[in-house]
């Protein structure tokens, strides 16, 4: 897939496109680490999806942190109904090991 709107981006001279990879558990994607980044036409996100208190949310944070493929940029949900609390916007930015370049909310 990341070939192919790569190739397309590229055919079309089209501004670089985000590629959104939304995981909410390790499981999820096999072979994660295969995820291909090394189209400068594509922007890699992978959007960390989890629900709950702010230490549920933070510990599925961390753990999609594990081993995580190079050349990844970060993503970040917050749920309006779902977190209690929801994450203020300076919590969302002051994220680590990484701040988020994408925060959705839902």
């Amino acid at each position: 897939m990341a070939a192919w709107l790569a190739d397309l981006t590229r055919r079309h001279a089209l501004p670089q496109k985000l590629l959104m990879v939304h995981q909410f558990r390790q499981a999820m994607i096999v072979g994660r680490e295969r995820l291909d980044t090394s189209h400068d036409e594509l922007a890699v996100v992978l959007h960390a999806d989890g629900f709950g208190a702010p230490g549920a949310k933070l510990a599925t944070w961390n753990a999609l942190h594990q081993a995580e493929p190079a050349g990844v940029r970060w993503g970040w949900k917050n749920f309006y109904d779902e977190d209690a609390p929801t994450f203020t916007p300076a919590e969302t930015m002051g994220l680590r090991p990484a701040t988020p370049v994408f925060v959705s909310y839902q």
